[in-house]
Parts: structure tokens; sequence; C-alpha cells
């Protein structure tokens, strides 16, 4: 490949060069015939000050710059440089927006060849990773990154990268290149030119592609069934016996001996051969997922039964895929198998890929996700899209690939049915909550059969359930199914459906011109019936200083002319949607029977389209459940985004008694059902999780295993005495407070902190206050719903910065990872209960009531305890690590419940006080 590459990278005061922000230092790399020939980076001078967050974010200070030229003076240079080359930066439109602007200003002509952006390829060609930033890119494909956010050290890398990419691209089968070729087109790199000199050189190559299985038009990874190889260096241990008598003792690559772990072990082996029910509650730093995977994997291999593995994060799940089976690999003497089954909708169709790809769409996200499909289909045996990192865009887009109950499966190339297939050959089969309640209550069973199962992160299979159980229809969700209807003469596919009837002279023009009235009918109409539940929802609870309302009903008890006229119009949508789906029925016989017509114009995917027909028959379905019926042990509530738009509505329900559904369809059929979570007890009992879980006439093993970390040493609980209680004081009032006590923590850590709310109004309003406070910029301040981005991206963002405060809600309790020094302070500002109006909580306090129980004891309180311990379980995660947790609802002390919360924590020190004498005993322990 003769053509040649400029790599670049800049440092720069901001993001916007039009608000007069300056580059301050450059690096740039030249690329010709593949191989690195020049380099050239310096300071520049930006003729301003450097704002303090970027001088922490890059390490370079003004004393740096001092002396440096002004980047007239280098103009020459970057021109010179440019001359006949690919503009190629990570994240191209960043860069060259800037290079741009300073090229204007000196008086240069503009760039104005091709450009590539190393972020757009590297989503195409390694579409599974879950981050695209240049340090982990380069982490992943191990290349040196000795600065990073220096712009001579990013330049080196991103041109090593880009040569990576190059690699990968070369790698591809030519079907796939032809058709990312199409697709390049509509992409913000210059791409065309490229693939065609790659396409040209595999044609003249002797190119070996027996690895892929070809299908109209795309390639696909063939699929490998081999056992893995036996890969331990010990032999003879079949049985875990002989494992625990002959290895305790012995080291072994990747496996790190604890006690408390073989207590497990032992512990899960001992339920699984009793044929016993067993909670195990497993503290922080025990090695969990070992210390059930060993037995259950010994238990499975020598009585030739398989044991399910089910988890509620797929953050779990790669772990122990990625992480534990390779370590378990290590251990074992014998070669065994493990499959990872999920619902259908994980999986992707690929007869409806086929026809997404070749549909004509120029919207950015849509092809950006053609390509990945593409490239990812070159590497996946499973199909699943757990494994892709999609645009926002192609989020949305999945909904219409996956498979479905009614999808025709291509032969051998099912993910699905491929899936179940590994799983039945499978030792251990990993799944999910959702799923394990699909196979449980399916008239088909999903999973092989299976007597043995080990639930891990057991404290969410209730609300699991719930969901599962539940419903739920938002005025989103019937808005966009309407739209991709569409009407014959708009973009949906009722239009294409009206072309090929066209084509194959139907005659049935009447029946489109019927489908247009009545969508048009049902478009305008379900936008009123919301607009008049948001009107309902608000008069009957309007709230200030809120974004969300939730508003429980129950339909047999709500009055007046408003819910009859709700009522009336939600009959007349039902008949409306009726006679839009026997219309399409009878269109799709119609179509049925030119079946061979259809295929000669290759447009079979037309039956696809009706799929769209039975997801809004379900939508209207469950909306008459929800309004329409009645149910005493199901809780109905509304939705209102305040500040949405008129008719953001959604419309839940979820039962409210799950433990007979627990008690009969799970722990009555199967012979051992073993739960674990490092969050299981309340005030040290099991009363409240077997109470939840149907567990009663059970008589479950009860095991509590402490983390091996010596909290007295490592921890410091810190309860300031001089904060307003929140009922005294406005919200605002005590939002300030706070944000004074956090900002004064800060300066004494010196940031590394995560601050955890029970309520995203007093988060924001906190985080708000906090900017107004960090005048010189020092500390960098994420929040959750402020801050862009999920709470994987918010947490990556925080590990990035020295001094930085992390503000997070629900998600952030638990399952942010950060060991050592990423974190070093938490402060959990309320304690968690569940607010007040939560309509779930408020309908079990009603059962709980009812039943002559104590709804605080019983629910609200064990809930608080166990989310409590969730939040104080992130600072700890090492032997190593030191921190302290700040508490600032002194109900920790005040409350009669309080000692129940800090008796279910570990024993440590705990200190009560004005924050500034707290400071000194902490600076004081710290040094």
């Amino acid at each position: 490949m003769n053509r040649r590459f400029v790599v670049i990278d800049l440092e720069t005061t901001g993001n916007s060069p039009q608000n007069g922000d300056r580059i301050i230092q450059i690096g740039m790399v030249v690329i010709e015939n593949e191989q690195i020939v020049e380099r050239f980076s310096s300071f520049i001078d930006p003729e301003r000050t450097i704002p303090a967050f970027i001088q922490q974010l890059t390490g370079i200070d003004e004393k740096m710059i001092q002396g440096a030229p002004r980047f007239q003076e280098l103009a020459p240079k970057v021109t010179k440089l440019l001359e006949k080359s690919y503009f190629v930066a990570h994240n191209v439109s960043f860069d060259l927006s800037f290079l741009q602007e300073e090229l204007q200003m000196a008086g240069f002509p503009i760039f104005d060849g091709p450009k590539i952006d190393t972020v757009e390829l590297s989503r195409i060609l390694i579409p599974t990773i879950e981050s695209y930033k240049l340090s982990e890119l380069a982490q992943i494909l191990k290349l040196p990154h000795e600065n990073p956010h220096q712009a001579d050290s990013d330049a080196e890398v991103t041109a090593k990268l880009f040569l990576a990419l190059l690699e990968r691209l070369k790698s591809l089968p030519i079907v796939t290149l032809q058709q990312l070729q199409r697709l390049s087109t509509y992409l913000k790199s210059d791409l065309y030119h490229l693939l065609d000199e790659v396409i040209g050189e595999k044609f003249l190559s002797l190119n070996d592609e027996r690895q892929f299985h070809f299908y109209q038009g795309i390639a696909l990874k063939k699929e490998t069934s081999a056992l893995p190889k036996e890969t331990s260096s010990y032999s003879g241990a079949s049985s875990f016996q002989q494992f625990s008598e002959r290895f305790q003792s012995i080291p072994i690559a990747g496996y790190e001996h604890r006690l408390g772990q073989w207590e497990m072990m032992n512990d899960v082996n001992e339920a699984f051969e009793t044929s016993q029910h067993a909670l195990i509650e497993a503290g922080t730093g025990i090695g969990k997922s070992l210390a059930y995977l060993i037995p259950s994997l010994f238990f499975a291999y020598e009585h030739k039964k398989p044991v399910v593995i089910s988890t509620h994060t797929l953050q779990l799940q790669e772990q122990l895929i990625e992480r534990d089976i390779p370590v378990l690999r290590n251990i074992v003497s014998f070669p065994f198998k493990v499959a990872v089954l999920k619902g259908k909708r994980n999986y992707l169709s690929l007869r409806k890929f086929i026809r997404f790809l070749h549909e004509q769409d120029k919207n950015y996200d849509t092809v950006l996700t053609k390509c990945q499909l593409l490239v990812w289909l070159t590497e996946t045996e499973t199909g699943d899209v757990d494994e892709l990192n999609l645009p926002s865009g192609g989020k949305l887009i999945w909904s219409t690939l996956q498979i479905d109950n009614d999808d025709e499966p291509v032969k051998d190339i099912d993910f699905f049915q491929r899936a179940k297939k590994r799983a039945l050959d499978a030792h251990l089969i990993i799944t999910n909550h959702a799923f394990l309640l699909q196979d449980l209550t399916g008239e088909t069973p999903l999973l092989p059969a299976y007597e043995y199962l080990l639930v891990d992160e057991a404290h969410h299979l209730e609300d699991v359930a719930a969901n599962y159980f539940g419903q739920q229809v938002s005025y989103v969700t019937i808005r966009q199914l309407l739209r991709r209807i569409g009407r014959s003469e708009e973009d949906g596919w009722l239009a294409k459906l009206k072309t090929v009837c066209t084509k194959l002279e139907m005659g049935v023009e009447r029946i489109f011109i019927e489908l247009d009235q009545i969508i048009a009918e049902l478009q305008f109409e379900f936008d009123e019936w919301f607009r008049m539940i948001r009107r309902y929802v608000m008069q009957r609870k309007n709230e200030k200083n809120t974004v969300r309302i939730r508003y429980r009903f129950q339909p047999m008890t709500e009055k007046g002319n408003q819910w009859k006229a709700i009522n009336e119009l939600l009959w007349r949508l039902i008949d409306r949607t009726n006679e839009l789906i026997t219309k399409l029925n009878d269109l799709q016989m119609m179509l049925r029977q030119k079946e061979r017509e259809i295929e000669r114009l290759s447009c079979e995917f037309v039956f696809d389209y009706f799929t769209d027909t039975v997801a809004f028959a379900k939508m209207t379905e469950a909306l008459q459940h929800l309004l329409l019926s009645d149910d005493d042990l199901v809780v109905r509530w509304m939705e209102v985004d305040v500040k949405g738009a008129a008719n953001a509505i959604t419309i839940y329900s979820q039962p409210i008694q799950l433990e007979e559904f627990f008690a009969e369809r799970l722990f009555a059929k199967k012979k051992s059902v073993v739960l674990t979570s490092a969050t299981l007890t309340t005030n040290g009992t099991y009363s409240y999780i077997i109470s939840r879980l149907g567990l009663n006439d059970f008589y479950p093993k009860c095991i509590t295993i402490p983390s091996p970390f010596n909290y007295k040493e490592q921890v410091k609980l810190m309860i300031p005495s001089d904060l307003p209680s929140i009922s005294d004081v406005s919200l605002e009032e005590y939002a300030h407070s706070v944000a004074i006590q956090l900002i004064e923590i800060a300066e004494r850590t010196n940031g590394k902190m995560l601050v955890l709310f029970t309520s995203y109004e007093l988060l924001k309003l906190t985080a708000s206050m906090m900017k107004e406070m960090n005048i010189d910029e020092r500390f960098v301040l994420i929040a959750q719903g402020v801050s862009s981005g999920s709470a994987a991206k918010l947490t990556k963002s925080f590990r990035q910065f020295d001094q930085a405060i992390l503000f997070g809600t629900s998600n952030f309790w638990e399952g942010v990872d950060l060991p050592g020094d990423e974190l070093s302070c938490i402060v959990i500002v309320r304690l968690p209960f569940a607010p007040p109006d939560d309509p779930v909580i408020e309908a079990k306090c009603e059962q709980i009531r009812a039943q002559g129980g104590n709804p605080f004891y019983d629910l609200s309180l064990p809930q608080a305890i166990i989310r409590f311990k969730q939040g104080f379980g992130r600072l700890i995660r090492s032997s190593h690590d030191k921190g302290v947790v700040f508490v600032f609802d002194r109900r920790l002390t005040t409350a009669s419940y309080g000692k129940y919360f800090l008796s279910s924590l570990p024993p440590l020190q705990v200190h009560e006080g004005p924050l500034h004498s707290l400071l000194t005993k902490l600076e004081q322990w710290l040094s």
C-alpha cells in the first residue's frame, strides 16, 4: 500500500476552537509503505492560560510552554508534512477542526485532503471491546503508551494503532471488504479508495478463506466444537474430595489459596452431594466465583449431571468466562465444556440481518452498525449481542435484528440453536436470572434438564422476577412501532409492502388507503390518550422539585370523568388496533399465495415486517390488562417525566408476592439450589431473604463466610455531627451543606471520592453547588445524569483523573470495582431507604400490614441494610486497600434502628463528631 498517512494528535486548552481554545502541543507521525518514516512534535504557546483540569489531564503546565513557538511559526512545517497525505487522528473531527482554525488564523490554506478516524475504524474492525479510548485500545493491542494525553506519545500510539487496524482490514474476507466498501461513502472516514486497494491486493494473492462460511454475500466464522485440550499439569483428581486432598497446599498458576474460599467450596459441594438448598453470604475478597465453580465442575463431571450457574449482570458472566474459567482449566485434570445460554433476543437473526444490510439508509448509526456486524460475523461463533459495543442508534436497531419466536432459522447458522446445542454437552451452563425465569415458566424448557443450580448475585433474584412477570408500556415504544409501520407514502415498511404489491399487480390499493387511515387515527389518538394520562397524573400528584412523578393506581377504584374518558378512548384504540391487525393479516395471507413470485423478486423479507404487528397487538393487550383488569397482588403505576414531552408517560405493573412461585417452580423442583451473594443477611440473619424467596418450608443451610480483610485496620467509618437534618431545612439548603462538607473532605483526601445518593434531585443540586465552589477546577466533577454516558463510561472517566469526585445513584451502589488508589473515600449521603412514594414498596407494605406484620422492620429496613452494605463494599476490594466511609445521615447513630446498619457491617472503627475533628483524625490515620 503506497499511500501516505500523517497521524496527528493535539493537546488543547479546551474543546472549542470557536470559543478561543488553542493548541498547546502537536504530535505528527508520517507513515509511508506501512512504515513510520518521520516524527515531529512541539509544545505551542497558546497565548492564554491553561485551565487547571487540562493541566491535571495532560501533565502540561505553564512552565512547559514557556519559550515555545506560537502556531504561526510552525504552520509552514505542518502544512508541508500534510501535503498529498491522508489526515489520520483518533477522533478526527476534534483534531482537524482545531488545526483548520489555527491554519486559518495563521493565514495558511486549510487541509482539504482525505481523512481517517481511528475511533471509527476501531469501532468497525474491533466491534467487541468495551471502550475505544486510545489508552484502552493501546492496552488491548499491547501497544506501548508512555505518556497518555501528551500529543507526541498519543500520535505515536495512534500511528501504531492505525497500522494494526490496516492489518485487521487486510485479514477480512473479500465479500466483507466489498460490503464495507459499498457502505463506506456514508462514514466519516474516507475509506473507499483504501478498501479498493486492499480488495485488489487480495484478488492478486492466494487467499485462504476456508475458515469462513459464506451465505448470501456475507462471510461468517465456521463453528468449532472440539473439546479444549487438557492444560493442567496435575493428574488423577476426578472428584472434589481428591482435589481438596491433593491440591490445597500446591501452588497453581492463576490461583490463590484462601481459607474462606476453601470453606465455601466445601459448603457448595456438600449442598450438591446431600441435595440441600443453601444460602451462602460470602464476604468481599474470598474469591467466591472460583469457590463455587470448582465444586460445581467436579460435581458435574463426577455425576454426569450439568450444573447451571445464574448471574444477574453481564459483567459477572464475562468475568466467569474470561478470568475464572481459564484458571479452572489450570486446576482440573480433565477437559470440560462450559456453555453460555441466554434469551433468544440476545442472538442475531441472520435472515433479518441480510434484509437490513440491503435496505437503503444513510443514517450514520445505521451504516456504522451494518459495518460492525459484517466484521463481527467473521469472528463470532455465538451471535450474542452482549459481545458487541454498538452505537446508541445500533442498540435501538438491534430489536429489529434479534431472533424472536416467529423467526425462521437459517439452516446450520441459527445462533440460538447453536447455543442450545452447546449447552446440551456442557458440564457448566452459565445463564442469567431473566433466562432462568423464562425457563422455569415456559411451556417447553429452554435449558437442558438440570437439578443443580447455583445463583450468584442472589439478592437480585426477586427484583428480576418482579420485572419479568410485570408489564411496561410507554408512549415512546408505541410511537416507534407506529413509525416503523408508517403510512404507505412514508418511510416505514408499509410503503415497502405497497411497492412489492404494486410490482406483483395485486390490486390492493384500497387496503392501503384503509390502513393509512387507521394508522393516522392510531398515531393521533395514542398521542391524545397519553396526554390525558399525563393530565390525570399531574392533577392528582403535582409535586415540586422532582423530575419524575409516580402515581399508583387501581383500575377499579379510580373515579371521575377524566378516568372514564381515558377508558373510553382506550376501548376505541383497542378496536382500531384489532382492525389494523385483521387487515394486515389479510394482506399477509394474500402475499403468502404469491411466495414464488416474491422469491423471484428477492423480496422474501416482506414477511418479516408483520412481526411488528404482533408486537403492536401485544402492547395494546398489555394496556388493556394494565387499565381494565384488577388484582390485589399486582401493583400498577404511571410515571411522568415532568420536564419531558406532554405524552412522555410509561405505565407499569409488577406482582408483589412471589414467594409461592419460587417455592413451587424452583425450590420444590430442583434437588439443590445454592444462593450466594456478598449481601444476603440483615442484622446477622437470613430471615428476610428466606421470607421473600419462599424458602421457609425448605429449611435451607445458612452459611456466613466473613471477608478476609482487616476492616479495623483498613477502614474508618465517620459520621459528621454538624450537618442539618434534611427534614429541618429545604432541599437546596441541605444540598448546600452537603456540598460544603464534600469540598472540605476532598481537600483533605485529595479527591478520588465516590458520593452515593438515593435521590437524583439531591445529586443534581449538590453537583451544581460543588461546581460553583470548585473555582480553581482542582477537582474533576463527574455526575450521573449530568455528565453524559453510562455508569461504565463515567467510572472509566473517573479513573483517568488523580483528583476526581464521582456522584452516583442507583447502579453505583454496587458493581463498581475501584481497587487501590482508584478510590480512597466513599460518602453515603442518605441511608438508602426506598422513597416513600415507590409504588411497589407501598403495595408490599400494605400487604405486610394486612397480614399483621411490621412493614418497616419486615421490608423497608432489611432492603435498606442490604443496599447500605453494597455501597460500603465499594471501598475495600483487596487486602492492600485503605480508606474512609463518611455517612452524612445521623440516623445511623441517633435512630433506634441505626444499630442494625452498623451490626451488618464487619467490625470496624466508628467515629462521630464535627467534620473538622473527624478530618484531623483522618489525616493522622492516613499519615
